[in-house]
């Protein structure tokens, strides 16, 4: 004899109700995320940024400098560095800004791959050393073999960086015995 507290009827349909449910509720959280929007990005970072300069090679920089007499623009840069990426989209970003760039410099990115790959290049690790680079990003402005460059550190803004630029491009051309190009940087 059945137990008295024994459910009457079969429970079959139970594990099809059961299994109907569970695909019924996978197919809302498909559709859910599907409709969902992006997740928000960190201020001040909107996605991929198309830059316009034309970045020279480490190794081609110095002699191009020395063939066209314009100084060397190192950025040093690192892809985890957002203040980086916000001068890129402000100031690399901006095809004005790219041209006047690299007609008053030979432009260079300098990557640090330290965080990524626990070592940087020996041609990165180099230039960090001889320009005293600690942070990201920082910007250098020097004439190959000259002793003295100009040097700044981190980001203050499209037009802050403009005009260091402009005034930086000024004071190398001056220190080589060259007439600064009169056209400012960012105007």
């Amino acid at each position: 004899m059945p137990p008295a507290d024994a459910p009457h009827g079969s429970t079959r349909a139970t594990p099809r109700l059961l299994l109907a449910a569970a695909a019924l509720l996978l197919v809302a959280r498909v559709v859910v995320s599907v409709m969902q929007p992006p997740p928000a990005r960190p201020a001040g970072d909107s996605g991929p940024v198309v830059e316009r300069v034309h970045w020279v090679p480490i190794a081609e920089a110095e002699q191009l400098s020395r063939r066209t007499h314009r100084p060397v623009l190192y950025d040093f840069s690192a892809e985890w560095c957002g203040p980086c990426r916000m001068m890129a989209r402000d100031v690399f970003a901006d095809p004005m800004a790219a041209r006047q760039l690299e007609r008053a410099f030979v432009p260079v990115r300098v990557l640090d791959r330290q965080r990524e790959e626990g070592r940087n290049a020996p041609e990165v690790a180099a230039l960090q050393q001889r320009f005293g680079v600690s942070g990201f990003p920082t910007l250098v402005v020097a004439m190959p073999g000259a002793a003295a460059f100009e040097r700044t550190s981190g980001y203050g803004g499209r037009e802050a960086t403009l005009q260091w630029l402009g005034s930086s491009a000024k004071t190398e051309a001056e220190r080589a015995g060259q007439t600064p190009d009169t056209t400012q940087i960012g105007d």
